[in-house]
């Protein structure tokens, strides 16, 4: 089957969702992404088990001045990557509010957890237990990932991708 589907990246400003989403369209890896300003679309077709999926990837702002227009960027998304930063404990205790407004938008469409920056292990300050279990509470899978290596970032993308079509 083809597929066409938007899924967006939420999280903080700075919790690697411009460097993941360049891993998993272009398998690069880059320091010097500048902060999104508003939202940054791209897109990549992909192949899911027997499925050709054209995918939209809506990479959101983190920066609250951009948080009024969450709602007007997730319309029409039918998955979420909420991403937090591995190292930095706010970029977790923020995740409420980027799942909320990503219910309150899309109330049924998936979303899956991403724990990033998996690659600087001395700096972990967020548990993977932790993680879990928020993951779990809130009803999502949980992936730890690297943009920087590119560790597991293909299989988030399309572990959301394959939710996605189960639901349709």
């Amino acid at each position: 089957m083809e597929y066409v589907m938007k899924i967006c990246l939420l999280g903080d400003g700075a919790v690697g969702k411009t460097s993941l989403v360049y891993r998993f369209i272009e398998n690069r890896f880059s320091t010097d992404f500048k902060s999104t300003l508003g939202v940054n679309l791209l897109k990549r077709k992909v192949q899911v088990d027997d499925n050709t999926v054209s995918v939209q990837i809506w990479d959101l702002g983190g920066q609250e001045a951009y948080k009024k227009l969450r709602k007007l960027y997730l319309e029409g998304s039918q998955g979420g990557l909420v991403v937090f930063d591995k190292t930095n404990q706010n970029s977790f205790d923020n995740l409420d509010d980027w799942v909320d407004s990503f219910k309150q938008s899309q109330e049924d469409a998936p979303m899956i957890l991403i724990g990033n920056k998996i690659d600087l292990k001395d700096q972990i300050k967020v548990a993977e237990k932790d993680a879990k279990e928020y993951a779990e509470a809130h009803n999502m899978s949980y992936i730890s990932t690297s943009a920087k290596t590119g560790e597991k970032v293909d299989e988030a993308f399309k572990a959301l991708i394959r939710e996605v079509i189960e639901t349709q």
